[in-house]
């Protein structure tokens, strides 16, 4: 006889909330007269659940830690105009209750990796990744982000007799504006990532589970020969299970990941951008970083209302 004994749903933000704040931490995303390359990927809504598989065997089924690695967010970006500028930012946490966030910018481009962090076997109750690249007459840009509950990755124990389940909601967009510069050669692109990975061995047989989600956007030929910009999106459940069926103890481990990475190209002077009639500009006004810290202020605010609670 097979019950699902328990579900334990992490602390997360709601699907709705993580909406809100992907929206008003990354705002160029959302407004392409800003932009010429931009992906976005988030998790939320974390749940594990247990599920006993012979309820008559007298074993109460369990999830203990093994070795768990710390979080870890990564943000690089390049900008290519009358200066060439690099940055790149790596960090790591330990085991908390709290937000990681790394962020880099240049004159051409920025990108935000995030990770809510938990003292828990999945390490995460919440993570993001987000990038954009602007377009210029005489510049261009690129960007990378990734955000992880735990590197390399965390190990578990799980009991006899039961079956452990990871499933999160995820959201992907990915979206390029002009697509293609004929006269400058230059093409853009934008592309977003997320996965769930789940291994473990019972009885010396070794079981696998991923789900993988991956978008890409670069440009379309219309009738006429011209390029022009896409967009795509993708948002759902990914769920993975491991399953002990044997009278022992089994050991395994869980991993999941966002990412994105894009570039733009050298506006070709003729293209309308979406919103902005003849151009983009290259540096996103005061006002868009003023809702992107908002964004931040809003998760840590969440982040603390839940521990408070």
């Amino acid at each position: 006889m097979m019950r699902t004994l328990t579900k334990i749903r992490m602390r997360t933000l709601t699907k709705a909330l993580m909406h809100t704040l992907a929206v008003a931490c990354l705002v160029p995303v959302a407004v392409p007269a800003l932009a010429a390359a931009s992906s976005s990927a988030t998790f939320g809504n974390l749940v594990v659940t247990l599920t006993d598989l012979d309820t008559g065997d007298g074993i109460a089924p369990s999830l203990s830690f093994g070795f768990n690695g710390a979080s870890f967010v990564a943000s690089e970006t390049q900008g290519s105009g009358d200066v060439f500028d690099s940055q790149i930012f790596y960090n790591y946490a330990p085991r908390q209750d709290g937000l990681l966030t790394g962020a880099t910018q240049t004159a051409w481009s920025s990108s935000l990796a995030t990770v809510a962090t938990a003292d828990s076997l999945a390490g995460f109750t919440a993570m993001s990744a987000q990038g954009v690249a602007h377009s210029g007459l005489d510049g261009w840009g690129t960007y990378r982000s990734l955000a992880t509950g735990a590197v390399p990755q965390n190990a578990f124990t799980l009991s006899a007799n039961t079956q452990v389940t990871f499933s999160v909601l995820a959201d992907m967009h990915v979206t390029t504006t002009m697509g293609y510069n004929l006269a400058a050669d230059m093409g853009e692109f934008a592309s977003s990532q997320v996965l769930l990975n789940l291994f473990g061995n019972v009885d010396g047989v070794d079981q696998f589970d991923v789900e993988e989600r991956y978008l890409d956007a670069y440009f379309e030929v219309l009738d006429d020969n011209s390029t022009t910009g896409v967009t795509d999106s993708w948002s759902g459940e990914l769920s993975v299970s491991f399953t002990n069926a044997s009278m022992n103890d089994a050991s395994g481990i869980f991993q999941a990941f966002v990412q994105t990475e894009g570039y733009s190209a050298i506006w070709d002077g003729v293209t309308p951008m979406p919103g902005s009639g003849t151009g983009v500009s290259p540096v996103p006004e005061p006002g868009t970083y003023a809702m992107l810290l908002g964004g931040l202020a809003l998760l840590g605010a969440v982040a603390r209302r839940r521990h408070n609670g």
